[in-house]
C-alpha cells in the first residue's frame, strides 16, 4: 500500500478517535447544561433518571463525535476546536429535530447547521485546544437549550403550541449557537483573554440562574400537631382518590375488561355505590368538594373565568383556590385527635397552593420526574420508546410506600387519616405489562407517537385511534388497581384494615373519544366525566355490605366519615351521610380561559347539571338545554329537551333552588356566567 493512501486513512482514524473523546466531553456538557436548565425552570430529575440521561447523552455524543471527527478530518479541520465544538452542537440540535419517518426538516437543519459551523469558525475569537473546545461547546449548547426553552413553553401543557414547528424549529436551533458565538466575540472586545472571558460568562450565567430561576421544592408540607386526643379504639380513615377514573371502565361496575379485580374484592367487603357522581369534571373543584362536603359554587375552588382573575399560583392565574375559610375533613379529624397526612400524585392541581393541604400535619405534593425543558436525548429516546420519561407524577406504588412509612412512624394507638391521590389513568400511555390491551392493536407503535391525548380533535378520533386510547386508559386503571390491592394487603399485615374506614372514589372521569372529545375540563359534562366509583368499607366486623343503587355524590363522603366516628357535620356542609342522601344531585363547571384561548368559543360556556333519576339535564351559559334519559340512552346521544319541556322546567327549578341555598360569597368573582 502506498504512503499517500495510508496517510489519509490514518488521519481519518485519528480524527475519529479525537472526535470520540470530544463527543464524550460534549455529552457531559449537554447533560450539565440541560440539568441546570431544568433546575432553573423548575424541573425535578431524580438521581436514577439523571444517570440514565447522562448515559443517553454520552452514547449519542460518542457516536456523533466519531462521525464529526471523520468529516472534519476529510476537510482538514480535525484540530480546529471551534469547528469540532460547533459540529457536535449541531448533532445536539439534530437529535431534537429528528422526527421519524422522513428527513425533510432534518435535511434543512443539516444544511443550515453546516453553514453555521463554517461561519462560526470565522467569527469565533476563543482559545484553541481543550479550553477553546469547552468554551464554544458550553456557549453553543447553552444557547440551543436555553434559547429554545425561553422562546417555547417550558412547562408541558395540553396545548399544541409548546414549541416552534415547521421550518422555524430547524432555523432556530441552527441559528442559536451562531448567535452565542457572535455574542462572545462582542464580549471579546472588552475581555480579550479567552479563559477569563469564559469564566466571567459562566459566573454571569450562574448569577442569572440564581436570581431569575424558580427551582421546584420537593420538601413536604409539615404543620404542627395540635395535640388533641382521639378516643381509644378510634378507626383509621383511609381516603383513596382515583384521579380521572370513570366508573364504567372498571370491572367492579360491569366493564367487560378485568380492570379492577382488587377493588371488586374491597367492594364485596363493604358498600358499593353504583350511582355515585362528582359535582365537577376536573381536579381542583372535585377534590375541594370531596374534602369539604360542599359544591363548587359554595367552596369557590374552580376556574377563575378570566386570564387575570385569580391569584398567582405556580405562575398562573387560572384558578381560585380553596379558601381557608372552608373547613376540610383533615381539619375536622385533626381537631379530634387523628394524625393526618396526604400523599398526592397530581402535583399540578393538588399542590398546597390550591388550598388542599389544609388540616394535614404532613403533605407530599411533589412530582417524581418533571422535565422543563425535555432534554434532547430524552426526546430522541421517546421516538423509539414512547413511554420513556413520560410520567411526571409519582406512581401508585411510590405513594403507597410513602404513606406506609408515615403510618409506621406513628405512636401506638394513634388513629390516622391518610389521603392518597393516584393519577395513573390521567391520559398517559400504559407501560408494560399494563399495555396488554394496547400493545397488539394494529398500528400501536405508530399511534403511540401520535399524541392522541389532546382536546384538539375537531374531526374526532378514528375507530382505530379511539380503541388505542381506550386500551391504554384501561391498562392504567389495572396498574392502579394492583397497587391499591398491595396497599390493602399491607394494612392487613399491620393490623390496620379491619378497624379502618376506607373510602375509594374519584374526583372525575375522562372522555375517550365519545362526542369527539378526549380528556376533561371545560367542553361538556357527559357521564364519562361525572359517573365515578365510590366504595366505602366501614370499621368493624358487622359492617354493612352490598350494592347501593340510590344516587349519591362525593360531597357525601365527609358527613359519612364524621357520622362513622360519632361526630356531627358542621352546619355549612351540604353533603349528607351516604344511605341517607336527600339533596339534589348536581354538577358545575366554570369557564377555563386557557381552553377558550386555544380551542375557541366551544369552551366559552359555563355548565350546570342536575339529576332526577333516570333523567339528566345539562344547562349552559349560552342558553343550551340538553335532557337525557340515562336508562334508555346511556351514551347521551338523544336530546329530549324539546320533547319534554315540562320536565326541563321542573329540573331547572330544582337546580336553581339548590344553587340558591348555597353561600356564593367566594364563588362569583370572575365567574363568566
Amino acid at each position: 500500500m502506498s504512503t499517500d493512501a495510508t496517510i489519509p486513512s490514518r488521519s481519518i482514524a485519528n480524527g475519529m478517535m479525537t472526535g470520540l473523546a470530544a463527543g464524550f466531553a460534549a455529552g457531559v456538557v449537554w447533560w450539565l447544561v440541560e440539568a441546570a436548565a431544568n433546575w432553573a425552570f423548575g424541573g425535578v430529575i431524580p438521581v436514577r433518571a439523571a444517570l440514565v440521561m447522562l448515559g443517553l447523552d454520552l452514547a449519542v455524543a460518542g457516536v456523533a463525535g466519531i462521525l464529526v471527527g471523520a468529516i472534519l478530518s476529510a476537510v482538514g479541520w480535525s484540530r480546529n476546536a471551534v469547528a469540532l465544538a460547533l459540529a457536535l452542537t449541531a448533532a445536539f440540535g439534530l437529535i431534537r429535530i429528528y422526527e421519524p419517518p422522513g428527513w425533510r426538516a432534518e435535511a434543512l437543519f443539516l444544511g443550515l447547521a453546516a453553514a453555521a459551523v463554517v461561519l462560526g469558525v470565522r467569527l469565533a475569537r476563543t482559545g484553541s485546544g481543550v479550553l477553546g473546545f469547552l468554551h464554544i461547546t458550553v456557549l453553543a449548547t447553552g444557547a440551543t437549550a436555553l434559547g429554545k426553552a425561553g422562546i417555547s413553553q417550558v412547562q408541558s401543557t395540553y396545548f399544541a403550541h409548546e414549541e416552534p414547528s415547521g421550518a422555524t424549529l430547524p432555523l432556530l436551533v441552527a441559528a442559536l449557537p451562531l448567535l452565542a458565538v457572535l455574542a462572545d466575540r462582542v464580549i471579546g472586545g472588552i475581555v480579550r483573554r479567552p479563559g477569563i472571558r469564559f469564566g466571567a460568562e459562566l459566573a454571569a450565567a450562574a448569577v442569572v440562574a440564581m436570581v431569575w430561576g424558580h427551582p421546584f421544592s420537593i420538601a413536604p408540607f409539615s404543620a404542627p400537631d395540635d395535640g388533641a386526643t382521639a378516643a381509644a379504639g378510634a378507626p383509621d380513615v383511609i381516603l383513596l382518590s382515583l384521579d380521572t377514573t370513570r366508573a364504567d371502565h372498571m370491572s367492579t361496575y360491569g366493564y367487560h375488561r378485568e380492570t379492577s379485580p382488587r377493588l371488586t374484592e374491597l367492594a364485596e367487603d363493604g358498600l358499593n355505590f353504583v350511582e355515585a357522581r362528582s359535582p365537577a369534571q376536573w381536579t381542583v373543584p372535585g377534590h375541594a368538594s370531596m374534602l369539604t362536603g360542599k359544591f363548587p359554587s359554595s367552596h369557590g375552588a374552580h376556574y377563575a373565568g378570566g386570564w387575570h382573575s385569580g391569584p398567582l399560583i405556580s405562575g398562573r392565574r387560572r384558578v381560585f383556590p380553596l379558601s381557608e375559610e372552608h373547613t376540610t375533613l383533615a381539619e375536622l379529624l385533626s381537631e379530634r385527635g387523628w394524625a393526618t397526612a396526604g400523599f398526592v400524585a397530581n402535583f399540578a392541581n393538588l399542590y398546597r397552593g390550591f388550598g388542599m393541604a389544609q388540616g394535614f400535619h404532613y403533605y407530599e405534593d411533589h412530582p417524581s420526574l418533571l422535565l422543563r425543558p425535555v432534554p434532547h436525548a430524552v426526546r430522541l429516546a421517546q421516538r423509539f420508546s414512547p413511554t420513556s420519561f413520560k410520567k411526571p407524577f409519582r406512581s401508585a406504588r411510590q405513594l403507597n410506600a410513602a404513606a406506609l412509612n408515615w403510618l409506621d412512624g406513628l405512636p401506638q394507638g394513634r388513629p390516622a387519616f391518610v389521603f392518597i391521590n393516584y393519577l395513573e389513568p390521567h391520559h398517559w400511555l400504559a407501560a408494560a405489562p399494563y399495555d396488554l390491551w394496547a400493545r397488539d392493536l394494529p398500528g400501536a407503535d405508530r399511534l403511540a407517537l401520535k399524541g392522541l391525548f389532546t382536546h384538539a380533535i375537531p374531526a374526532g378520533l378514528t375507530p382505530e385511534e379511539q380503541e388505542f386510547v381506550t386500551a391504554n386508559y384501561d391498562g392504567q386503571i389495572l396498574a392502579m388497581d394492583e397497587a391499591i390491592g398491595e396497599l390493602l394487603e399491607a394494612l392487613k399485615r399491620r393490623g390496620r384494615y379491619e378497624n379502618a374506614l376506607i373510602v375509594v372514589t374519584s374526583d372525575h372521569g375522562e372522555l375517550l373519544g365519545e362526542h369527539d372529545q378526549v380528556g376533561h375540563g371545560g367542553r361538556m359534562m357527559y357521564e364519562g366525566l361525572l359517573h365515578v366509583p365510590l366504595i366505602v368499607k366501614l370499621p368493624g366486623a358487622d359492617r354493612p355490605r352490598g350494592e347501593v343503587t340510590e344516587p349519591v355524590q362525593i360531597v357525601d363522603i365527609l358527613p359519612t366519615v364524621l357520622r362513622a366516628i360519632g361526630a356531627e357535620s358542621p352546619a355549612a356542609v351540604e353533603g349528607e351521610p351516604l344511605q341517607q342522601v336527600t339533596h339534589v344531585n348536581l354538577a358545575e363547571e366554570h369557564i377555563n380561559p386557557e381552553f377558550v384561548a386555544v380551542y375557541g368559543n366551544v369552551y366559552n360556556r359555563a355548565l350546570r347539571v342536575v339529576y332526577d333519576t333516570p333523567y339528566k339535564l345539562i344547562l349552559t351559559s349560552q342558553g343550551e338545554k340538553m335532557l337525557f334519559d340515562l336508562a334508555e340512552d346511556p351514551d347521551e346521544m338523544h336530546n329530549l329537551a324539546a320533547e319534554d319541556p315540562d320536565r326541563v322546567a321542573r329540573m331547572e327549578a330544582d337546580l336553581e333552588g339548590a344553587i340558591g341555598t348555597m353561600d356564593r360569597n367566594v364563588a362569583d368573582a370572575g365567574d363568566a356566567r
